[in-house]
């Protein structure tokens, strides 16, 4: 995929705007996006994103970038349904939605010196797509959203969760990922949900 294959390694500013200031990832230019994807793949104002491989196995079938003001778009007629990105790798699996809680999840597994694979699925529901494919011991990493009526009171993230069968950790407060609880609390805060849910996974 030619937009992988033109980036380079960088920081950027959503790292930053995060927690990661340090944080590298694959770099592409608005004008090289444009010449790629087309026009449409760049905001007005971007200059720079961040380019998230999006693999279904070890192939890679589309790209997620995320822009200077931390808009995110995919590439136009991949294919996203059960890709994602592999962030770490290790023993145990954690599933999550968005990069950024990826890196906080990291850093709090880190912390707690557990080596576990992270993989980043993009949407609530891609995770449930994804978790079909994990093999061995797995937890979900959700996102808290906003009670929903046809998912009988859940948001969207604990109702994908749930559908995993896994056992999942998740923020208190709606409308909060783990980046959230990470930058407002520390990453204690991070490791005392983790743990809600390993502990759950040993009773």
């Amino acid at each position: 995929m030619r937009l992988v294959s033109v980036a380079s390694l960088g920081t950027h500013p959503y790292f930053a705007a995060k927690g990661f200031p340090t944080e590298r990832a694959l770099i592409v230019s608005a004008s090289d996006a444009a010449m790629i994807g087309g026009e449409t793949l760049v905001p007005e104002g971007a200059t720079r994103a961040i380019v998230i491989p999006a693999r279904i196995r070890d192939r890679l079938a589309s790209c997620q970038l995320i822009w200077d003001d931390g808009t995110k778009r995919f590439l136009f007629g991949g294919e996203m349904g059960g890709a994602s990105f592999r962030m770490a790798q290790g023993r145990d699996t954690w599933l999550c939605e968005g990069y950024a809680t990826g890196l906080s999840l990291r850093a709090a597994l880190q912390a707690m010196s557990r080596r576990d694979t992270i993989l980043c699925c993009f949407s609530a529901h891609n995770v449930a797509e994804v978790a079909r494919g994990v093999q061995g011991r797995a937890y979900v990493a959700a996102d808290r959203d906003k009670p929903l009526p046809h998912y009988d009171g859940l948001g969207t993230g604990e109702h994908y969760a749930r559908m995993t069968g896994f056992h999942y950790a998740i923020p208190d407060e709606i409308g909060q990922d783990l980046n959230d609880v990470h930058n407002g609390h520390g990453i204690f805060a991070v490791q005392r949900f983790l743990k809600v849910a390993l502990q759950g996974a040993r009773a």
